[in-house]
């Protein structure tokens, strides 16, 4: 009989417990910020990001829950599992939000380090497409410039 080592089940253990803390805490919702233009529930549930042919939603692929701070200053990216960022691996990150209407999120990440042309730290706007769908783009990009990435909503809740 093969007896798991022990350090295979802490493992195990350790990222089972992240994920349910990032689950719990992402489960926490909030009111409409007042000051924030942007409709927060565009964005409920879990999604999902597209960069290939694979569907968005595969369970292979990270999902992502958005949770926006009471006072709609900050919003936080929640991983269902540990993933590598363009700033290393978390189960969550942070970002300010600079700005917004009613279908678009402008942010900046926190700890942030690629630059704009000025030295500045990059922005990124975070557009509704379509209902569960948003895109990408860089904010010195011109208006109709779009990366790749397409976020899909996976589930409501």
């Amino acid at each position: 009989m093969h007896i798991p080592h022990f350090s295979h089940i802490t493992k195990l253990l350790a990222t089972a417990w992240l994920l349910a803390f990032s689950q719990l805490a992402a489960a926490q919702t909030t009111a409409q910020p007042k000051d924030l233009a942007f409709d927060i529930t565009q964005l409920s549930g879990w999604w999902a990001e597209s960069y290939s042919p694979t569907p968005a939603c595969d369970p292979s692929n990270v999902r992502t829950q958005q949770v926006f701070s009471e006072d709609g200053k900050h919003l936080k990216f929640v991983f269902d599992r540990p993933w590598q960022t363009e700033l290393g691996l978390a189960t969550e990150i942070q970002a300010t939000i600079v700005s917004s209407t009613r279908r678009t999120l402008t942010i900046r990440y926190d700890n942030e380090s690629r630059k704009k042309r000025t030295g500045q730290p990059v922005e990124w706007e975070l557009s509704i497409a379509a209902p569960g769908v948003y895109r990408w783009r860089e904010t010195e990009w011109k208006p109709s410039d779009v990366n790749t990435v397409v976020g899909v909503r996976c589930t409501e809740r």
